[in-house]
């Protein structure tokens, strides 16, 4: 083994010398597996340099282990195995599972012996394929096909038998198939029956409330051509969303395109300045493979780091989407609360009306709430219009300075003009229809006010009056304060409907010139686009030419590095064997020498076989006196029991002297019963100690 670790560590010198790629990949290869080990469900908490250091017996062992978790049948003891054995079961896996060899004389020896260039490999190939290895050695056991003879198929027993096994193996395979199938599409029980109820109950508070919504526009004629437009609305604005993300993804595939387009560019002057190099070619192509490794590694990480994103928050949305839904009985909680609110509203309104029963009143009431309710309508109109005004004012500043600070002048396109001119129509349109309305609401306080002054006229101080007077005043004042500021904005409207006229007639004129030169710059650019996909069109071709070159490349110096490292194996494993055999010729000429007593082996003897003779020799009578020793040991055994028996014997006797002397020490103080007592023990032993012995 020694000799085996130093041939390995001068192969190793050797390929660091003359091919660093090989030394890396050989390095990159032992990182691989320490990490595959290092990981579950092995566990093995190895650096690179302890399994570097690993003697032949570790490495088998660590090989047992992967192929044990393959198989159990591998989970035996290689220190009783014979190494016949243990090469022919390992082998007869490694075919089963499809493993890549020649298996020929140097592969037996090599793995008979724990040789790490074969080893490595092995534990490479299974730690990197271990799940779907695992499958294989499982399924191995039932669809392997066993090699029956001819001869004793012929007989009818044999041959139902193995019709049998052949029917079992089909229907196992099927039954596999099967049942990834299975797996692959089910779903969780608990899941679909959650989903199910949640299902349940959006479908019937969607039913509760088109039920809601038909009882309200029952009665409103024009329900249904709102219905309508606001359907092609919805339909108008998916089909918005969807030619939205198709222009996205469009952008983005065009992005991607000019990217690779960039990265092939650079391959390909790359392979060009390798091409001119010349004798350093290949070293150059080597070089270029590991930038591509490593930004592909690079490329690996962020795809890494992304799906990570992207998993924690599938798992946030769906940890949203698992809450408990709203449930019937909180419905039917939340419609009882609205049907007792409902109540004490009607309770409140008939209270109301009691006290409110005075019928020279109501004229007035109803007119006094139409001029509150119209009120209340026009100042909501009124603040939606400023609020709206302030914002379209805003954006269209900011937008003007951005745009003006980008290009230095103000650029509005066709369609947004239409738009734009449209939204101002909308605007005059309604401006009128508020003045209008405007003017019937003035018309109709003349027309109270005449009314007011007649009753005054009739009865200047009925009951009740007063307040409905003080009232109506309040109302009036305000309706007066709210006319004059629906006045001043109507005249700021107006004011700047025109303003925006006049910079819209402006600004079209500027743009005239432009869009001239937009539409010359537009041709230009279709020219230019034809050009770009005819070079592009070349540009395929030649690097679809470079890649089939590239591969084949590629293929060739596999090939050779495959090559070299075998005739670089064998080389090394042929120096190791020569220097062994010059070892042994020395030694044996050496010894032809010493025979021949032309020189001497040693000081004490004259040749090798000398000096192992008179070693046997004095090993020899080391062995007879041991004997002797031995057979005296067996004749004296028994006596020396019989002693050891008695000692133990005495060794308990004395023990209970000590405990019955101690005892009667602490029974001094006792009265004359226990002196009786001692003179009669006296008398009885007679003052001897006995010792009897069996």
């Amino acid at each position: 083994f020694g000799l085996s670790a130093a041939a390995g560590s001068i192969h190793r010198a050797d390929c660091t010398r003359s091919a660093p790629s090989i030394a890396s990949a050989m390095a990159a290869q032992l990182r691989e597996i320490v990490e595959r080990l290092n990981a579950a469900p092995f566990n093995c908490e190895l650096s690179l340099l302890s399994f570097d250091e690993k003697d032949p017996f570790e490495l088998m062992e660590v090989l047992k282990m992967v192929l044990t978790f393959l198989d159990k049948k591998h989970d035996v003891d290689l220190r009783e195995e014979k190494p016949d054995a243990m090469y022919q079961r390992i082998t007869e896996f490694l075919h089963i599972l499809g493993y890549q060899c020649s298996f020929d004389i140097e592969f037996q020896q090599g793995l008979m012996s724990g040789e790490k260039a074969t080893v490595h490999p092995i534990l490479y190939w299974l730690l990197n394929n271990l799940d779907a290895l695992r499958k294989r050695s499982y399924l191995a056991k039932f669809c392997m096909n066993l090699d029956v003879p001819e001869e004793f198929l012929r007989e009818e027993k044999m041959l139902e038998t193995f019709q049998q096994y052949k029917e079992l193996q089909s229907q196992f395979k099927a039954t596999h198939t099967h049942l990834e199938q299975e797996r692959q599409g089910r779903m969780n029980p608990t899941e679909l029956q959650r989903e199910v109820s949640q299902l349940d109950s959006e479908r019937e508070q969607l039913s509760q409330k088109i039920q809601q919504l038909k009882l309200r526009t029952a009665s409103d004629e024009g329900f249904q051509m709102l219905l309508e437009v606001t359907s092609r609305l919805r339909k108008e604005q998916e089909e918005e969303a969807r030619i939205a993300e198709k222009l996205t993804e469009q952008r983005y595939q065009l992005e991607l395109a000019e990217q690779l387009y960039i990265e092939r560019a650079a391959k390909l002057r790359e392979m060009q300045e390798a091409q001119r190099e010349g004798e350093g070619s290949a070293e150059a192509m080597l070089r270029m493979l590991r930038s591509d490794v490593g930004k592909a590694r690079e490329q690996l990480v962020r795809v890494t780091r992304e799906s990570d994103e992207k998993m924690s928050r599938w798992r946030e949305i769906h940890a949203a989407l698992s809450d408990p839904p709203v449930t019937k009985a909180d419905l039917q909680d939340l419609e009882q609360e609205i049907g007792a609110m409902s109540a004490d509203i009607q309770d409140l309104e008939a209270k109301i009306s009691e006290h409110n029963q005075d019928s020279r009143l109501t004229v007035y009431k109803q007119q006094a709430n139409l001029v509150g309710k119209r009120k209340e309508q026009v100042l909501k109109e009124q603040k939606e219009l400023e609020e709206e005004r302030d914002i379209l004012s805003k954006d269209l500043s900011g937008k003007e300075r951005e745009y003006e600070q980008k290009k230095g002048y103000t650029f509005m396109a066709k369609d947004k003009l239409k738009d734009y001119a449209a939204s101002l129509r909308d605007k005059s349109q309604k401006f009128k229809k508020k003045k209008s309305e405007l003017s019937e609401l003035r018309h109709e306080v003349a027309v109270l006010s005449h009314t007011e002054d007649l009753l005054k006229a009739k009865d200047p101080t009925p009951q009740g009056l007063r307040d409905v007077e003080s009232a109506l005043e309040k109302a009036s004042v305000e309706k007066s304060q709210v006319d004059k500021a629906k006045g001043k904005t109507l005249e700021e409207i107006s004011s700047t409907v025109t303003q925006i006229n006049s910079k819209l007639k402006e600004k079209k004129n500027r743009l005239a010139p432009q869009i001239k030169a937009l539409r010359s710059v537009r041709q230009n650019f279709q020219q230019v686009e034809v050009k770009y996909l005819e070079k592009r069109g070349v540009y395929d071709q030649v690097k679809s030419v470079v890649d089939d070159d590239l591969a084949k490349l590629a293929g060739d110096v596999k090939q050779l590095e495959a090559e070299m490292l075998e005739s670089e194996q064998q080389y090394h494993e042929l120096n190791m064997q020569l220097g062994g055999y010059d070892t042994k010729l020395a030694r044996a000429s050496r010894e032809a020498r010493c025979a021949r007593k032309e020189e001497r082996y040693s000081d004490q003897f004259q040749t090798l076989a000398d000096e192992y003779a008179s070693k046997t020799e004095g090993l020899d009578e080391q062995v007879k006196g041991l004997r002797k020793e031995q057979q005296i040991v067996k004749d004296v055994q028994d006596w020396n029991l019989g002693q050891k028996r008695a000692f133990s014997q005495l060794e308990a006797l004395m023990k209970l002297k000590l405990k019955v002397a101690s005892q009667e020490g602490q029974g001094m103080h006792f009265g004359g019963m226990m002196m009786a007592t001692r003179t009669m023990l006296d008398a009885s032993t007679m003052g001897v100690e006995r010792l009897v012995i069996e």
